[in-house]
């Protein structure tokens, strides 16, 4: 078996059967898929019944609600193909990619391909912004030299690649079951950090359906909970490390914190700075400042976050003249 598919799903009996479709109707491809029903409560269960009694290779696992982390770890534990994708199930993949991508796998441990965004409300679609055939030595190769650059699909999104099974056991790579959100940060961060090999191909494979209240667009305080905690996982894994050069990683962090405390969070959130102040790891934040510009918001921030707006605001008028 070449490719082992899983798609966590919760309460999306009315998306649900276009991801499957789209999978499960592939030809000339050895694979199978593996959906997790995570403890919903609309007519999912139900859904995924009626498919596995039509189709072989698809595996039904029904489970109380875990969250998507618990849901991705329990396919991977099952599952048996050479390379593992994760696949969210309110998206969809193009038609006779899963073919093609396969037989791009030459034993790399992590396979990029090109994906594109679908916008629920407004039934349009972008195009993909990924760059043709790329091989790189290793994923820290490439997240060093890609993670900092603007991208329409976001470097983190895990659905993205497809994973060499072996390689995420050998290095013990699963999902945090304490994070129920920005798991996908935490995760691609440490894969692209133990990839001793990783291929960029030009190949369109995943249809990102974007959607005003999934999860990834809900705002929630509960969201920056995890982001935060995720933030201090990562710092813990990176801090004093002299084997490789974590500069970009250290540079991704504090953006992250400085982000808690921008314009467009207060917009989005209302004026969260006490409950901010008390989540952030304030040693953790001082001791990875790299450049000039971020140790100055930080030295800002911690006067007054409202400082810190202020020069935001200033900064982006003169900017704008």
């Amino acid at each position: 078996m070449n490719l082992s598919i899983i798609i966590p799903a919760y309460n999306v009996e009315q998306f649900l059967s276009k991801c499957l479709d789209s999978i499960l109707t592939q030809e000339s491809v050895d694979f199978e898929v593996i959906c997790v029903n995570d403890g919903s409560i609309d007519g999912t269960a139900e859904l995924l019944a009626k498919y596995s009694q039509e189709y072989h290779n698809l595996t039904i696992i029904n489970q109380p609600n875990m969250g998507m982390s618990a849901s991705r770890n329990r396919g991977l534990k099952l599952a048996k193909g050479e390379y593992v994708m994760f696949v969210d199930s309110d998206d969809w993949l193009e038609s006779d990619s899963l073919k093609r991508l396969v037989e791009t796998a030459n034993g790399e441990d992590v396979i990029e391909f090109q994906c594109r965004k679908y916008f629920d409300d407004e039934d349009r679609y972008s195009t993909s912004d990924r760059p043709n055939v790329m091989q790189w030595s290793t994923g820290w190769d490439y997240f060093n030299k890609e993670r900092l650059k603007p991208r329409d699909i976001h470097f983190v999104c895990i659905w993205q690649r497809i994973y060499r099974r072996e390689f995420l056991l050998k290095h013990n790579l699963f999902f945090d079951e304490s994070v129920r959100r920005a798991e996908d940060d935490l995760f691609s961060t440490m894969v692209m950090w133990y990839a001793a090999s990783l291929k960029v191909i030009p190949l369109e494979v995943y249809v990102y359906r974007v959607r005003p209240n999934s999860i990834t667009t809900t705002i929630s305080l509960e969201r920056w909970k995890d982001s935060l905690k995720v933030q201090d996982i990562l710092l813990n894994s990176f801090i004093g490390r002299t084997d490789a050069d974590v500069s970009v990683v250290f540079q991704v962090l504090a953006s992250n914190y400085i982000t808690c405390f921008s314009l467009n969070t207060l917009k989005l959130y209302g004026n969260q700075d006490a409950f901010l102040c008390g989540w952030v790891n304030w040693p953790f934040f001082k001791s990875i400042l790299v450049t000039k510009r971020h140790k100055l918001l930080y030295r800002l921030i911690k006067i007054s976050p409202a400082l810190y707006r202020f020069y935001e605001k200033l900064v982006s008028c003169s900017i704008l003249r």
